[in-house]
């Protein structure tokens, strides 16, 4: 059995990147996963693969739904349709983020709707998600949810201040939950990854960044699923309210 057996988990943004890598995992060790992406055929493709490997012919271990994590509504169709095909939430991974999009600039340049489109998706998403799942995991008096933060907010990438800043933020929202949720047994961690091969930078860059950690080689997104695992697990059952850098050793602290 693995460590995720019969847990049902949302992951969003897992059409690409790392939510895919993390998805993939889950499904590995035992979990059922719903792959929550504004890319549905992606999803749903990826979903496809999932379920021809791992699932039954009337038992799907992965289900795609097309969720704007920005928007409430779509959030709440999101748990409700996970509910119904799955019976429960155990987990949820904040991974949806905008930033392969976004232009490098100076801070004073940021156009003001530039900036509340990022914190839309990268602040209010797991904000949303996360008091979405918040009563299906109160009933159950078990829950985990993680959310992907970045180094970036230890380092101060120069030209990105909308994104550093939106996941600076979550900080304080982990936190915070960690402290209202655990009288119900839910648990609320973060996961801050180097900068990751998941298709927004050039190879070469990837590689001249890789010199700067203790492992010295290009971060992959499958480096971070032994963390995302562990934090959906009862392994961590008694772990709220941390951080975890996985980055090679960029960042100590």
């Amino acid at each position: 059995m693995g460590q995720l057996q019969d847990k049902v988990a949302i992951v969003t943004g897992a059409a690409q990147g790392i939510g895919r890598a993390v998805a993939s995992a889950y499904v590995a060790e035992g979990a059922r996963v719903v792959v929550a992406d504004l890319l549905y055929d992606e999803a749903a493709a990826f979903c496809e693969e999932l379920n021809s490997e791992h699932g039954q012919s009337n038992q799907p271990v992965a289900l795609p739904l097309k969720t704007d994590v920005s928007d409430k509504d779509s959030v709440a169709d999101m748990v409700a349709r996970t509910c119904e095909a799955f019976g429960r939430i155990d987990a949820l991974v904040n991974n949806a983020a905008l930033w392969k999009a976004l232009e490098r600039r100076e801070f004073w340049t940021i156009p003001p709707d530039e900036w509340d489109k990022v914190f839309a998706v990268n602040t209010r998403g797991p904000f949303l998600c996360s008091a979405a799942v918040t009563p299906v995991m109160q009933k159950q008096n078990k829950g985990k949810i993680i959310c992907i933060g970045s180094a970036t907010i230890w380092t101060a990438q120069a030209t990105l201040t909308h994104y550093v800043s939106s996941k600076a933020a979550l900080i304080g929202l982990v936190r915070c939950m960690a402290r209202d949720l655990g009288p119900h047994n839910i648990c609320v961690n973060m996961v801050h990854p180097g900068i990751t091969d998941t298709g927004g930078t050039t190879r070469e860059y990837l590689e001249e960044r890789s010199k700067r950690h203790f492992i010295d080689r290009v971060q992959e997104p499958a480096d971070l699923t032994g963390a995302c695992v562990f934090f959906a697990s009862d392994a961590s059952d008694f772990v709220t309210g941390q951080q975890l850098n996985v980055d090679g050793g960029t960042v100590m602290g």
